[in-house]
């Protein structure tokens, strides 16, 4: 069932969780003011969508064609930049699930003044810089995607020369800043999580298992930071080449090193063969905190006996069930993981949409402290662009599903941020 718009403006946080509960509202996105809650939603007429059309004629990034253009007639205009014509197959559906998603958000809200302008990215940077021309030449506000890291730094420049904000889909920290923001899951956070955790339950000496890869250089960064800011210790870290053939000799190399804690940053068949190898090196996950990241929330890992009592960090999951269970209804199959984030792209947008035309959007407005709460549990930007979120503790489970052994905070008010 969709959303409503009777949730209760100001209603005190334990209220609207107590609601979410009994499932008054379904997929609630709220924004957050200390202590308070303001309902996302407006009034029940159905939102615009304009289909999105390929741009071709390009323009050079950051020269200004004059400000952004405010609509005179009410209406609310919000650009999705989205490469719906890339080569790759997969792109093109990921763009379309998450145009999808943004469009069930807009009924979903029933924002009666806000209409949806999908951009094509084309596949260069000078299309891409296009899209953002068109899209702020039609009078958008704000801009929603693009979802890949270079399209971003094409249209960083001409929304900046516009003086509109950017949310992005990308997690490359590199694009962040100066006006664009990134709604992404960032591993970064997830390291800092399960290991705070750990923390929290008297583990003291750390090792880590990462593999050789950008991905694992940029965790294997942030876990050294996270355990040196708890007070840890990083007794060692051994890298390992992407093949089964690699792993027992990174095994072999840590498994003596007397330590309570392992991160492991793996994912798929690769971290289910590392569970066997060290729990025959001795590595028992009853013994030794095994921590892992979002690459470990998967059925096949969570069914993996020798990982059982390992912890990862997740936004909560409640609303994201929900969520898929109505883009599949609609739409007749699951939505990618990152689908949820334009569900709440255009959450946030429907939240701000009734401040001043042309104020409404604004580095302030988009970066406020207090945050936001949508499916993926709160978030909200720093300064530097990046997402800060809440996230949960999972724990695998012999014999059943993955438990939350540490809840996700409700709000920027709560310990830890």
């Amino acid at each position: 069932m969709p959303v409503t718009s009777s949730v209760i403006r100001h209603a005190p946080s334990q209220a609207l969780r107590n609601a979410l509960a009994a499932f008054v509202v379904l997929l609630a996105g709220v924004f957050l003011g200390g202590c308070e809650t303001t309902s996302l939603f407006g009034d029940d007429a159905q939102p615009t969508v304009k289909a999105p059309k390929p741009t071709t004629v390009a323009t050079k990034p950051g020269s200004p064609t004059g400000p952004v253009i405010v609509p005179t007639d009410g209406q609310v205009r919000v650009a999705i930049l989205l490469p719906f014509s890339h080569p790759d197959r997969n792109t093109r559906a990921v763009s379309q699930a998450l145009q999808d998603a943004a469009q069930l958000a807009m009924f979903d809200m029933g924002a009666r003044s806000m209409v949806l302008l999908p951009q094509d990215t084309g596949t260069t940077a000078e299309s891409a810089a296009a899209a953002a021309t068109a899209a702020i030449d039609k009078g958008a506000e704000l801009i929603l995607g693009p979802l890949l890291a270079n399209d971003v730094r094409a249209v960083a420049p001409v929304a900046r020369a516009r003086n509109v904000p950017v949310i992005a889909f990308s997690t490359d920290r590199t694009v962040a800043g100066d006006g664009v923001f990134l709604l992404s899951f960032l591993p970064e956070q997830e390291v800092n999580r399960v290991v705070n955790h750990a923390m929290s339950q008297g583990r003291r000496r750390f090792v880590a298992l990462v593999p050789a890869s950008p991905y694992g250089q940029r965790v294997e960064e942030a876990f050294r930071v996270a355990v040196a800011q708890a007070g840890g210790e990083v007794v060692a870290v051994q890298s390992y080449e992407n093949n089964a053939q690699s792993l027992e000799p990174a095994v072999k190399a840590v498994a003596k090193l007397g330590f309570d804690s392992i991160f492991l940053p793996e994912g798929g068949l690769m971290l289910r063969s590392l569970g066997p190898i060290l729990s025959v090196h001795g590595v028992d996950s009853r013994k030794v905190q095994f921590l892992g990241t979002g690459m470990w929330d998967d059925p096949a890992t969570a069914r993996e006996i020798s990982l059982a009592g390992g912890v990862y960090a997740l936004p909560p999951q409640e609303q994201r069930a929900n969520f898929q269970t109505r883009y599949q209804q609609l739409y007749g199959s699951r939505p990618p993981k990152i689908g949820s984030l334009a569900y709440d792209a255009i959450a946030l947008a429907a939240t701000l949409a009734n401040g001043r035309a042309g104020q409404r959007y604004t580095r302030t407005t988009i970066a406020d402290p207090n945050g936001f709460a949508g499916i993926d549990g709160i978030f909200r930007f720093r300064a530097d662009g990046m997402t800060e979120r809440g996230l949960a503790v999972f724990q695998i489970a012999e014999g059943g599903p993955p438990t939350i052994v540490s809840p996700a905070a409700s709000t920027f008010q709560s310990p830890g941020f």
